[in-house]
């Protein structure tokens, strides 16, 4: 019996030791998918806005009037969001983590740099959403404020509510940074991030970054929906269908994208019961974060006509090269 004893202990760390490689390298695959699929968001929105400039140039060559509307005008800003936010997952989380899971010799320490890093990534995350909602406000004043042409003018978005949006978003996560002291270095991991407890720092920062956004979504929604039951005429009728249309697209889009997230909040869950969070968690926070970056960017041509019609012109013009 003295002999078997020693024989299960062995065992039984072998046992946990395969466990942990398993697990490991599990990660390590999370975390290269994440880092491709960032990649692959960047190539997309470069492509979009390389389309985007390649047209505007193309018409202004040709003394063509040079049209940006406001549709336009926020999905360049959105184009140029997801491909900051992407990059600098790709900086702050990614690399590292490679360096960490394949043992490259680096120190990795807590410093105010680091933390400043991970409050930049979260609060891009958070003006993607805003953004949404600024998209939604355009919409919303046309069919609820149509005479009201201030409000769809394009130098009204680009001077003063996308720099407020981004203002909102900077300055709402600064509690997070500074009063909560809710940014550290997480264990065994190789970056700066929100620490998971106390609870209320996530709900703080998912409350900032998409819960007030999502309900002025719905709110919009509600509205132009009320409005065209109460259209008089056909042409008014259908005119206001479009731009709500286009907010059902962004409410679904904003569902599908809080949908990726349900696997990272189950182990949030588990986490709490256990009182426990291991390196899953936040490989599979990132990877679903990176898999919403794709999503975000390819999606957007289908809630802006104008993006949409660059696609469709920039096929034909592919097709017609070929012949």
């Amino acid at each position: 019996m003295s002999l078997n004893k020693p024989t299960a202990a062995v065992s039984s760390t072998v046992e946990i030791t395969s466990n942990s490689s398993v697990l490991i390298n599990i990660s390590s695959v999370f975390n290269l998918l994440s880092s491709l699929l960032d990649l692959i968001a960047v190539v997309i929105c470069f492509f979009f806005l390389s389309l985007i400039i390649y047209r505007l140039i193309h018409t202004h060559l040709h003394h063509s009037h040079v049209v940006v509307n406001v549709p336009l005008l926020l999905s360049i800003n959105i184009l140029c969001l997801i491909s900051v936010k992407s990059i600098l997952q790709l900086i702050h989380v990614s690399i590292p983590t490679m360096e960490k899971d394949f043992h490259i010799g680096t120190i990795f320490e807590e410093t105010f740099y680091c933390r400043f890093r991970s409050y930049l990534l979260w609060a891009s995350i958070g003006q993607l959403y805003w953004n949404y909602v600024l998209l939604a406000f355009f919409h919303f004043a046309r069919v609820i404020h149509p005479k009201r042409l201030c409000l769809h003018r394009p130098s009204l978005y680009l001077f003063i509510f996308i720099p407020l949006q981004s203002s909102v978003e900077l300055v709402g996560n600064l509690p997070v940074l500074f009063l909560f002291d809710g940014t550290h270095l997480l264990p065994n991991e190789a970056y700066c991030s929100l620490v998971l407890r106390p609870f209320y720092i996530l709900i703080y920062v998912s409350t900032i970054g998409f819960f007030i956004p999502y309900g002025l979504l719905c709110t919009f929604n509600v509205w132009i929906g009320r409005e065209i039951r109460q259209s008089t005429t056909r042409v008014l009728r259908e005119r206001n269908q479009r731009d709500y249309l286009v907010i059902r697209r962004m409410l679904m889009n904003s569902l599908i994208l809080c949908g990726v997230t349900v696997p990272y909040f189950v182990l949030y869950v588990k986490g709490v019961l256990q009182n426990r969070f291991d390196t899953m968690i936040y490989r599979v926070q990132w990877l679903s974060s990176s898999l919403s970056s794709c999503l975000f960017s390819l999606s957007l041509p289908l809630i802006t006509t104008q993006l949409r019609d660059l696609l469709k012109s920039y096929r034909t013009t592919a097709v017609k090269d070929q012949i």
